[in-house]
Parts: structure tokens; C-alpha cells; sequence
């Protein structure tokens, strides 16, 4: 999905994200015509028929079968590259598999899934994410890497240049694509490392700016691209490091949030428009720990602390995205609470089932946006969309 921006909180630990849950796409679909049922009309008199002879009445058009759902798909990733067009990444019976969309989400097909498993996470092999730059190009990532030039029809494993898949961490923490490339970020030897390639290529380069491992047990980094410009968050409890892209180049950057002692997430709306959530006293410093808003107009070169803290049922909380300056959108546990005024006030818009957590939020157009709210036992669940800015979020059948 183009993410405005979506993300773990901390793609898929990382107010945004959300990648991406963004984040960010190109392409024309041709949509098939819908059939439509009525009363069938006699076809004209040929021309130099007999007298009297009638021509055969015209034979009713079949009626176009209603899509079945995917019985049993619960969704861990989803990725749209318009308001029409996209896929959703997920499990069916443990098994992995891939559905599309070409009408926003109304319907859904099955597609070929990569040949390998659902990632659970270190110790496993296989995938747990999926984006697509256009119609054609997509990838599933996690442990290993897979990339389609069709669709998802096949797909072909990928190696990345520089990938430790014995850190003992995701070695493909998270992957995004903006403005004709997609980067990942992943697990190196000694530090994060950034891959880059072009769409439509399997040659990828890695950036010669690393992003160092934090000092906690679990170091985890969040992507987020909003056009040319990009930013990693590097959290391990609390944030540890970052990088930033400008000018087609990455370059180390102090992310938000560095003394809070806790960890931050990051969305964009633009290039330069960015919000972050921060994890305040989380680890220590305060006997009451909160949720705090930071926003930049400077494209990360400084932020500013907003007035009102996100609820206190956020900590902990998984995604954050932003599709305008003046909306943000973020995952809280099993609620998702969104700002309709830059930050001046929160609401809970969603209240999940039990023993869930919005794991990915993220919006396509500034009205369409996804989330999944994914069960805490195997981090897929079901996938909820919004057509009204995020004002309201439902469950769709896929």
C-alpha cells in the first residue's frame, strides 16, 4: 500500500506509518465490465429476411458469479498502490497465502502465494510482508525475499547484498517503495544495513550509512519513504540511531525522541511533514509514562512537542500514520484513536475483539485507508478499512 504513512509501531515495533504499515505507485487497470441481468430483448429483423420470419430472441447475457471469500484468511500485511488495486498478504490454515483486489476492497481473489512459509518470527523461514510499487511489482519479505514483475502470478527469490539471517533478529525488518525505487532495511553483521534497487530490478546496492544496534535485547528498526526523501527509526526500547534520506542519499540523523527513554514511531505526510510518537519515560525517568506527540515541518531537521498526549492506552501501541497535516491515526493496543485537528485532540474511532493489537495502519488516498488488527498469538487477523478519512473503520471479508 502507499502508505501516508503506516508502519509498525517501531512496518509491518516501530503518529504515522503508518508505512506501512505507507508507507506509498503507478499504472492503469482495465476493469472488466460488470454484467448486468434484465429482461432480454429480441434481436432486429435481418435484413432481406422472409416475410413474416422473425430472427431468434438475443440470449441474456450470465450473470457475473459473486465473489467467494478466501475461507479462513486472516491478513498480517497489506500493501495498495491506488484506491482500487491491492493485496493482502496473510495465512490460511497456517498456510501462507495472497489475495488481490481490483475494486477497493470489496472483493477479493486468490492469488499464488511465493513458495515458501508465513515468517513467525526468529527461528522460522519464509514472509510476513507484502508491497507493490504499481500493478506489476511487488514483493514479500521477512526472513527472505521474493519479487513478482507480474502481479503475483510467480514470483522469484531474491538475495540482498549484506543480509545476516543468523542475528537472531527479522532479518528483513521492514521494506517500502516511493518514487520508483524500494529500499529495505536489514540485518547486517555488526549494524543495520539499507538495500536499494530500482523497481522492476533484482539488482540491489547497499548504502554505505549503517544504523547501529542499540544496547537492548531486541533492536528493531521502522521505514518510512515519502517520495525521494526517507527516514529509519532504530528503537531497542528506546531509540538508539537513524538515518535520512536526501538527495538520493542516505546519512546518519538523530531521530526524535533520543532522551525520552523510550521507543518512537514515525509517519509522513509529505517530504517534509512528519509526526512521531514517542514512548515517554517508557524505561525509566518518569513514574507515569505517556504517549507524546512530535510533529516537523522540516522534513525531521527539528520537531515540535504537540500540546495534547495521545491516551494512556496507548503505550505499548504498534502503528501510527498520517495522510494530511492535520489527521493522524494510531494503533493502541486493540484500538485505533485518531487527531482530526493536528494533534489538538484524540478520540477512540475503534475498539477491537479481545486479545488483539492494530499491528499495521496505513492509508492510500487522504479518505482510504487499511489496518489490521492482528491477533496476539499469531500476528494476523482481520483486515479493517476506512472510507471516510478514519473517522469509521469496519472488517472486511476477504
Amino acid at each position: 500500500m502507499t502508505r501516508i504513512h503506516g508502519s509498525r509501531w517501531g512496518t509491518g515495533p516501530s503518529l504515522l506509518a503508518l508505512t506501512a504499515l505507507v508507507a506509498a505507485c503507478g499504472g492503469t487497470t482495465t476493469h472488466p465490465t460488470q454484467s448486468h441481468s434484465g429482461t432480454p430483448t429480441s434481436a432486429p429483423t435481418a435484413s432481406g429476411s422472409p416475410a413474416g420470419t422473425t430472427s431468434p430472441p438475443a440470449t441474456a447475457a450470465p450473470a457475473t458469479p459473486a465473489p467467494t471469500p478466501i475461507a479462513g484468511f486472516e491478513a498480517a500485511s497489506v500493501t495498495f498502490v491506488s484506491a482500487q488495486d491491492g493485496w493482502a498478504l496473510g495465512t490460511v490454515g497456517g498456510s501462507l497465502a495472497v489475495a488481490r483486489t481490483q475494486n477497493g476492497g470489496t472483493a477479493w481473489t486468490s492469488v499464488t502465494p511465493p513458495p515458501t512459509a508465513f515468517y513467525t518470527g526468529p527461528g522460522s523461514t519464509g514472509v510476513n510482508g507484502i508491497r507493490f510499487a504499481n500493478q506489476e511489482d511487488g514483493w514479500a519479505y521477512g526472513h527472505d525475499l521474493y519479487a513478482t514483475q507480474n502481479g503475483g502470478a510467480s514470483w522469484t527469490q531474491v538475495a540482498l547484498p549484506g543480509l545476516n539471517s543468523s542475528a537472531g533478529i527479522t532479518p528483513i525488518q521492514e521494506l517500502e517503495t516511493s518514487a520508483g525505487s524500494v529500499s529495505a532495511v536489514i540485518s547486517g553483521t555488526a549494524d543495520f544495513l539499507i538495500d536499494t534497487a530500482a523497481v522492476g530490478s533484482n539488482s540491489w546496492t547497499t548504502s554505505p550509512t549503517t544504523i547501529a544496534y542499540g544496547a537492548g535485547p531486541v533492536p528493531a528498526a521502522q521505514l518510512v519513504l515519502q517520495g525521494s526523501a526517507g527516514w529509519v527509526v532504530e528503537n531497542d526500547r528506546v531509540v538508539a540511531s537513524g538515518a535520512r534520506l536526501q538527495s538520493g542519499a542516505w546519512s546518519a540523523w538523530t531521530p526524535p525522541c533520543s532522551t525520552v527513554n523510550g521507543p518512537a514511531t514515525l509517519a509522513g505526510s509529505s517530504a517534509l511533514d512528519l509526526i512521531a510518537a514517542c514512548e515517554v519515560g517508557l524505561y525509566g525517568g518518569s513514574s507515569s509514562p505517556m504517549e507524546q506527540a512530535y510533529t516537523s515541518t522540516t522534513g525531521g531537521g527539528a520537531f515540535t512537542e504537540l500540546a495534547t498526549a495521545l491516551p494512556v492506552a496507548c503505550q505499548g501501541g504498534s502503528a501510527l500514520a498520517s495522510p494530511t497535516t492535520s489527521v493522524a491515526v494510531a494503533g493502541c493496543g486493540g484500538e485505533i484513536v485518531a487527531s482530526f485537528d493536528g494533534g489538538g485532540s484524540w478520540a477512540t474511532v475503534f475498539t477491537g475483539s479481545g486479545n488483539t493489537s492494530i499491528s499495521y495502519v496505513g492509508f492510500t488516498t487522504p479518505t482510504q485507508g487499511a489496518a489490521i488488527e492482528a491477533s496476539l498469538t499469531d500476528s494476523a487477523g482481520p483486515l479493517l478499512m476506512t472510507r471516510d478519512g478514519g473517522h469509521t473503520w469496519a472488517a472486511v471479508t476477504i
